[in-house]
């Protein structure tokens, strides 16, 4: 995790921090279960896109590693090819990871 930059985003949203936290917290299990479902149906494209979506708001937060995990998916999809069933767990185990890291920092 950033600390820096979540630290950053604090100061700048300021009263506004704590529902982005919330946000993301609830957007981020809607992503994974998107993700895995994409997975289970063998479909490359939504596996694309959620791994994308999912990328993009750990990123901003500063999820370094979550957004690395679901980058390595997405680039897998957009070669054609699905991650195994490991690389879902990573994903699935490092979102709680942050979820609990992301309380802890309110």
């Amino acid at each position: 995790m950033d600390v820096v930059l979540l630290e950053e985003l604090r100061g700048i949203l300021e009263e506004e921090f704590p529902s982005l936290i919330a946000t993301y917290i609830q957007d981020s299990g809607v992503r994974v279960g998107d993700l895995r479902q994409a997975m289970t149906r063998g479909d490359a494209e939504a596996v694309r896109k959620a791994a994308h979506n999912l990328k993009g708001s750990s990123s901003n937060l500063g999820l370094v590693h979550l957004a690395d995990l679901c980058r390595a998916i997405e680039d897998a999809a957009c070669a054609g090819r699905l991650a195994g069933p490991e690389a879902l767990l990573r994903i699935e185990q490092e979102q709680q990871r942050a979820v609990v890291l992301l309380r802890e920092r309110l």
